[in-house]
């Protein structure tokens, strides 16, 4: 049952000891100036459903990591209840996902490893053809979206491990943060640790997460030439999109595609130094 294997990728990443904290001494690191959210989406949260939705992502983490013989193994034999995990998560279209989840499998199985890292070198890093960091794509100050970034990090006590060498606005790092507040907001103690957390969530997806995810998942499905990552783009769209309906999360006002066409304010082949 996938009750008794809640958490399963967060125990072995996250050090959730690192977060203990008192909340109601915690505000969220800018104003939520966006629209007032339903009292049931703060009270009456399914805690499994967003367990089961941390897990998810932390599943997609690992797709959009360097490639190595533990993703391979963990795709191939590591998931074994994915369907039950995606009913408990809650999201719409889960049969849909739990589809996608399979060819990304069957892909992985297939694919030779050095082919797999190759890809991953010339996507996002070296000449970056598909920038895989939210300034590669929001043209705005690269250090004022940074500097944000981080005030939010901090108030919740989270920090990108050294040894990864990412930068704040890195996908992994902004989807890591995610993970933590779905956690949070599972496992807050109160109503009022459970706005400050709902707010937290809306804001940063209001403010980062939601303004580049759709540009940069539309830059790596045209920029790639292995099916695995136009499959992990679409599986990364579709949860994220899931994730924001179910938890009742606002979604940016202008039009993500229309954004996209005129050129503000992202860029899919320009990342900043």
């Amino acid at each position: 049952m996938y009750g008794n294997l809640i958490g399963l990728f967060l125990k072995q990443d996250l050090k959730l000891r690192n977060l203990t904290m008192d909340l109601q001494n915690t505000s969220s690191p800018q104003p939520v100036q966006i629209l007032s959210f339903p009292e049931h989406a703060l009270i009456k949260q399914d805690h499994l459903a967003l367990f089961a939705q941390a897990d998810l992502l932390r599943l997609i983490i690992q797709l959009f990591s360097l490639p190595s013989i533990e993703t391979q193994t963990m795709l191939e034999e590591g998931i074994t209840d994915l369907q039950e995990l995606l009913q408990y998560s809650n999201l719409p279209e889960s049969d849909r996902l739990a589809e996608v989840f399979q060819q990304v499998r069957l892909q992985a199985k297939t694919l030779g490893l050095e082919t797999w890292i190759e890809e991953y070198h010339r996507l996002f890093e070296g000449s970056v053809a598909c920038p895989i960091n939210e300034s590669g794509f929001i043209r705005r100050d690269k250090g004022v979206i940074l500097s944000d970034i981080v005030g939010f990090y901090r108030a919740f006590g989270f920090s990108i491990s050294r040894k990864t060498g990412e930068k704040a606005d890195h996908l992994i790092g902004e989807l890591e943060f995610i993970v933590i507040l779905l956690v949070m907001l599972a496992t807050a103690p109160g109503a009022e640790e459970t706005r400050i957390t709902h707010e937290t969530l809306s804001a940063f997806s209001f403010d980062h997460l939601s303004e580049w995810l759709p540009a940069f998942c539309g830059c790596l499905t045209k920029t790639t030439i292995l099916p695995i990552y136009q499959l992990s783009a679409q599986l990364l769209q579709s949860t994220w999109s899931g994730i924001m309906a179910t938890n009742h999360l606002p979604r940016p006002e202008r039009d993500m595609g229309a954004l996209e066409e005129d050129g503000t304010p992202y860029e899919c082949d320009i990342a900043d130094d």
